[in-house]
């Protein structure tokens, strides 16, 4: 592997010899402002001396021209952070890809002790933001605050723990709107390579807290419950992770009916998800879990009357008013195969309508305004059809749905939906 120096040139050039000789280099690039004058820094790579005793970069450490390259920035854009980054990164990236277009067969170091404050900065930047780069400061024992005199060498600085603090910043924005697995692979990353054990600890921490919930989010309850729950056992009592997600493990436990319920857990979630797929604008998404949460309500209602319309035998007609009946033995003629009938949603809530259930009178009254917005979602790319659900009919279906949703679990007992909590919007919400 062929490892490549990059050196911001200012000031006094002793460190950068002093790098150049601790490490063998197979090139170097030099940032340097560019010019002849004894404020351009050109010169000390491979200029003439000013006076007797100036160092010259090159010539001290035997550099021959082949072995490295000059990226010249303008000596009055030096103090301009913006310009001298736009300067580096656009000169540097290219002619480094050009020259080495493995990077997989390289190492680069960037050394940013030379050169202006700007200069370092933008290197530091720069290298902050590629993947591999490894950062290097000269240092020694300060006998002064104005430089180190002498007897320093280059020591490799951590990033990592830079570059998590910045992306703690980007993982609140990708939790705004549930992009747990963005995250997910983010932190995946930085396992791969050596990070302090703090940071090591929160990130691997994270990284399960996070996939509990993707989990969770894809119906798979069993096992991001089991996931929640290795997770509580093993943090400290009482820490601020742990208070910040028993009540999500406490609400994950009533939906699979491991502690006590109402039994529309199920329907509650999926609401819930449908608010976090429109929270990601994917609103056919949204819509197809608000028809599945009102097809579930009149599923666990017939229930209730030990009536599985997944499964009717034609020739075991359950015992109801003759309405009802009458409403079967015709689905029976028109719809059985092999002498079962399964009601889709709209015939579930008609047969409690015909059961005078007080559900199926709420379907009847809001029936007119159902059927339009279910006509629109079996448009749906999702359901029957081929146009995509937009946000203006996204909104109009979204607020009948709901509405209907959150009178007909009246109807069904359920008279608060206190228990619910969305899934966390910031680390914060998860004690980070």
């Amino acid at each position: 592997m062929k490892k490549i120096g990059i050196f911001t040139v200012g000031g006094s050039p002793v460190p950068i010899i002093n790098s150049i000789k601790e490490d063998e280099f197979d090139f170097i690039y030099f940032i340097c402002s560019s010019g002849k004058s004894e404020v351009a820094s050109e010169r000390l790579v491979d200029g003439n001396p000013l006076k007797e005793g100036d160092k010259i970069i090159a010539k001290e450490c035997n550099l021959s021209e082949e072995k490295y390259e000059k990226i010249l920035l303008p000596v009055n854009i030096i103090d301009d952070l913006d310009e001298t980054f736009k300067e580096l990164e656009g000169k540097l990236l290219p002619r480094l890809k050009e020259k080495f277009p493995d990077k997989q067969g390289i190492r680069v170091i960037a050394n940013y002790t030379g050169g202006t404050k700007t200069m370092s900065v933008a290197l530091v930047i720069l290298s902050i933001l590629q993947d591999g780069w490894e950062l290097q400061l000269n240092t020694a024992h300060r006998t002064n605050l104005i430089k180190i005199d002498s007897g320093d060498c280059p020591i490799p600085i951590t990033k990592k723990n830079l570059l998590y603090k910045i992306d703690r910043k980007y993982f609140d924005t990708l939790m705004q709107k549930y992009y747990y697995e963005e995250i997910i692979e983010k932190a995946k990353n930085y396992l791969k390579t050596p990070i302090p054990r703090e940071i090591k600890d929160e990130i691997m921490l994270l990284k399960d807290i996070l996939n509990a919930f993707v989990l969770w989010d894809k119906f798979y309850h069993q096992s991001a419950f089991e996931e929640f729950e290795r997770i509580i056992k093993a943090l400290p009592k009482d820490s601020s992770v742990q208070k910040a997600i028993i009540n999500h493990y406490l609400w994950l436990k009533q939906i699979l009916g491991k502690k006590s319920s109402h039994g529309y857990e199920k329907v509650i979630d999926l609401i819930m998800n449908a608010e976090r797929r429109a929270k990601q604008a994917k609103f056919d998404d949204s819509i197809a879990r608000y028809y599945r949460a009102i097809e579930m309500v009149a599923q666990l209602r017939l229930k209730t009357h030990e009536i599985d319309n997944s499964n009717i035998k034609c020739d075991e007609l359950p015992m109801l008013n003759e309405k009802a009946v009458t409403f079967l033995q015709t689905e029976c003629k028109k719809n059985s195969e092999n002498g079962v009938i399964k009601l889709p949603l709209i015939k579930s809530y008609e047969l409690l309508a015909h059961m005078d259930d007080d559900l199926g009178k709420l379907y009847l009254e809001r029936k007119n305004e159902l059927l339009e917005c279910l006509k629109l979602r079996n448009n749906s790319i999702l359901a029957h059809g081929l146009e995509p659900i937009l946000k203006e009919k996204f909104e109009r279906v979204k607020s009948t749905f709901q509405n209907f949703i959150q009178e007909a679990l009246k109807v069904a007992g359920v008279e608060t939906l206190e228990s619910p909590i969305q899934f966390p919007k910031s680390l914060r919400d998860i004690g980070f």
